[in-house]
């Protein structure tokens, strides 16, 4: 929830119809997977590891932003070899579901809202869906590599709305970063920060298992 300054007001989820996530950070702990598979790419190649700061750029980037981050141009046909040889399946169980998502899922399938995914990542979000079993859950599935532009580009969730046909403001965007809430201004979308209590959001969120409970009662508190 918002910091405590007085004022409290009530948030209607009975309008909300639909929900779109973030997948890393939110849908799923990977931050593990993240720092494991950038750094082995540069131990390949003879590289020390990425700083903190290169780490948190590449959670919230493409693959090719943070690539081209971390690794020296003369070093980027190599780096696209070593990627080449490795199967990302060797990789998806590092990541760990969020504590309460399925529960979650299962009550706002069954209430009716639809779910769906804006992610930067490329090419692997559908294998990572399929792997957990949570394909039948979201339509549609906007990546980094359905869009001209990736976030915080409001292309991928702007196609979204489009596709649902709600109102921008039936909506929200559950994501984790300063990327995702920009992504929410430019398409006019609420945003929701996810563990995220620094940013500016309309509603903060701290587990799963609130956000389900919020849904469940039909309003949630809100101090402002």
């Amino acid at each position: 929830m918002t910091a405590d300054t007085g004022r409290t007001r009530r948030l209607d989820l009975r309008r909300i119809r639909g929900v779109v996530f973030d997948c890393d950070g939110v849908l799923f702990d990977s931050r593990d997977l993240n720092r494991y598979y950038y750094n082995h790419i540069l131990l390949a190649l003879g590289l020390a590891p990425m700083s903190p700061e290169d780490e948190e750029y590449s959670f919230m980037h493409t693959v090719d932003a943070s690539l081209a981050r971390i690794i020296p141009v003369d070093l980027r046909s190599r780096a696209a070899e070593v990627q080449g040889n490795w199967n990302y399946d060797d990789f998806i169980d590092r990541m760990v579901p969020e504590p309460g998502l399925f529960e979650l899922l299962r009550v706002l399938e069954g209430m009716g809202v639809r779910m769906a995914v804006n992610t930067n990542r490329k090419n692997s979000m559908e294998m990572v869906l399929k792997r957990f079993e949570l394909t039948r859950f979201f339509h549609p599935v906007m990546t980094a590599a359905k869009v001209a532009r990736p976030k915080p580009d409001p292309e991928g969730l702007r196609r979204i709305v489009e596709d649902w046909g709600f109102s921008a403001q039936e909506m929200s965007y559950l994501g984790d970063s300063s990327v995702d809430q920009e992504t929410t201004v430019r398409a006019g979308v609420p945003f929701w920060a996810y563990r995220s209590p620094d940013l500016r959001a309309q509603l903060h969120v701290d587990s799963f298992h609130e956000l389900r409970q919020w849904f469940e009662t039909g309003f949630c508190e809100i101090i402002d």
